[in-house]
């Protein structure tokens, strides 16, 4: 209901014209004409002022009703405007819906090892994506890598049969990730804000449909932090497709242990595909 000042008041639009027009109307006494006896004589001719005082009260009506109406419709309309965003806000918001379905979260320990694990060669034209890991106690690491149809490679060197809506979530997050504005830092690193600064460099390598190999970094992932120390375009905070997938990426270095790895030479071919 739109409420507006009145007489000193504050009251409804309705309540309003009802006052208005009761102000209007004209009082009923035992002075007025209708309580007086019919005369034979003539009545006088109406004066101009008379004819005023009547029409007054036609077009005080509609008036008012349309003035109702106007107020009515401004307060409906600004009430339910659509609160402006920003380019930043709006980028985010399509990221977000874009990202994928289904949750790939638990992906590592659902896998099973693969039945032709020990025929497994990896090959470029399969590549999903590998990960590589830059971080002080392991400046060379490797951490994944997903292969068509349904391959993993973890940390440790193992051949893993990934499961359909995993694999397809992972895949989509992948190509997601790509179609992000590079940083024009060292690596393409999205840098999540830390007091410290040297924190790990997780290395996304994904094929392109050109053919090249695109690589994408994040600086000091963590589950509890997005902000970036420093906005890429419009983005103040990690895209949600690159945090999500950066996100699963981790889970391929459960039960990992630096230099108990299980193929060696598994790993560094598939390092070899993209440091090439």
């Amino acid at each position: 209901m739109c409420m507006i000042p009145w007489n000193g008041k504050t009251m409804c639009i309705s309540c309003m014209l009802r006052r208005h027009l009761a102000s209007k109307a004209p009082a009923c006494s035992s002075a007025s004409p209708c309580h007086r006896p019919l005369s034979t004589n003539s009545p006088p001719a109406p004066t101009t002022s008379s004819r005023r005082a009547k029409l007054a009260p036609s077009f005080t009506k509609p008036l008012c009703f349309a003035l109702a109406i106007f107020l009515s419709a401004y307060v409906f309309l600004f009430r339910s405007a659509p609160t402006p965003t920003t380019s930043a806000n709006r980028i985010q918001y399509e990221d977000h819906i874009a990202m994928s379905a289904t949750s790939a979260k638990g992906w590592h320990a659902r896998a099973r090892p693969h039945p032709s694990s020990a025929d497994f060669v990896p090959a470029r034209d399969n590549l999903v994506f590998a990960v590589l890991l830059n971080a002080p106690a392991d400046p060379e690491g490797f951490t994944v890598a997903l292969f068509r149809p349904d391959v993993a490679v973890n940390a440790r060197g193992q051949v893993l049969q990934v499961q359909s809506d995993d694999f397809t979530a992972l895949a989509d997050l992948a190509e997601q990730v790509i179609r992000l504005p590079e940083t024009g830092s060292f690596m393409n690193a999205w840098r999540v804000a830390h007091d410290r600064t040297d924190r790990k460099i997780d290395r996304l390598f994904v094929p392109t449909s050109s053919g090249e190999i695109k690589q994408t970094s994040v600086q000091g992932w963590h589950p509890e932090r997005k902000h970036l120390k420093t906005p890429v375009a419009e983005y103040t905070e990690l895209p949600p497709p690159l945090y999500e997938l950066f996100g699963y990426i981790q889970e391929g270095r459960d039960g990992y242990q630096r230099g108990h790895e299980d193929n060696k030479d598994l790993i560094a071919k598939i390092k070899a595909l993209v440091e090439d």
